[in-house]
C-alpha cells in the first residue's frame, strides 16, 4: 500500500515593510495591508522589472491613478489644443462666404457680383454626394449680357443648377434644386 503524505506549501508573509525581494514566481503576502506580490525574476529570465516585486491586484490593492490621470489629462489638453489649431487652420482655408440652401424644392440667388469678371469656387453637399467646381463669369461693362462657364467634379449626380442674370451694374448667381443641399462658396472678383 502506498504511503500518502499531504504537504502544505507556505508562501512568504509578513509586514509590508519587511517584504524581501521575492524570487521569480514566488508569492509574498503582506499581512498588514492584505496585498499580494509576486517576484519578477532577473534580467536573465527576461523580467520586465528585474529586482522588483509586482503587486497582484486584489480587493485590498491601493490603486493610485492620480499621477497617471494627471499626465493623461495634460496630454488630452495638449491634443485638444492641437486639434483646435488644426480646426482653425482648416476654417481659415474654407470659403469666406457660407450659404446653406435647403430643399425639397427651392431656388434663389446665391450671390450678387458687381465686378465685370469673377470666379466662384464652391463645394456642394447634397445627401451623400458632393460636387466641387469653379464658375467663371464675365459681364460686359454697362450691359445686361453675362456669360459663364462651369467646370466641376461630383461623386454622384446632383440636381443643383446654377444660372446667371445681369443688369447694367451687377450679375446675380442663381440656383435651383429639388433636394436638400448645402453650398460652400467663395467669390473672387477679377475686375
Amino acid at each position: 500500500m502506498a504511503i500518502v503524505q499531504i504537504s502544505r506549501i507556505q508562501q512568504r508573509r509578513g509586514l509590508e515593510q519587511d517584504l524581501p525581494q521575492l524570487a521569480s514566481g514566488e508569492f509574498g503576502w503582506s499581512t498588514d495591508t492584505n496585498r499580494l506580490y509576486i517576484g519578477n525574476g532577473s534580467i536573465a529570465e527576461n523580467s520586465p522589472l528585474p529586482g522588483e516585486n509586482t503587486e497582484i491586484l486584489t480587493q485590498y490593492s491601493i490603486v493610485n491613478f492620480t499621477s497617471g490621470v494627471t499626465s493623461t489629462l495634460a496630454n488630452i489638453t495638449a491634443n485638444i489644443g492641437a486639434i483646435s489649431n488644426s480646426v482653425s487652420a482648416l476654417q481659415s482655408t474654407l470659403p469666406t462666404n457660407l450659404t446653406e440652401i435647403f430643399g425639397p424644392t427651392s431656388s434663389g440667388t446665391v450671390t450678387t457680383i458687381t465686378a465685370n469678371n469673377a470666379v466662384m469656387t464652391y463645394t456642394l453637399v447634397q445627401g451623400s454626394y458632393q460636387r466641387y467646381g469653379v464658375l467663371k463669369m464675365a459681364r460686359y461693362p454697362g450691359s445686361t449680357t453675362v456669360s459663364y462657364n462651369e467646370e466641376y467634379t461630383e461623386t454622384g449626380i446632383t440636381d443643383f443648377v446654377f444660372s446667371l442674370n445681369a443688369n447694367t451694374s451687377q450679375a446675380n448667381v442663381n440656383y435651383t434644386t429639388t433636394t436638400g443641399t448645402t453650398l460652400f462658396y467663395n467669390v473672387q472678383s477679377l475686375s
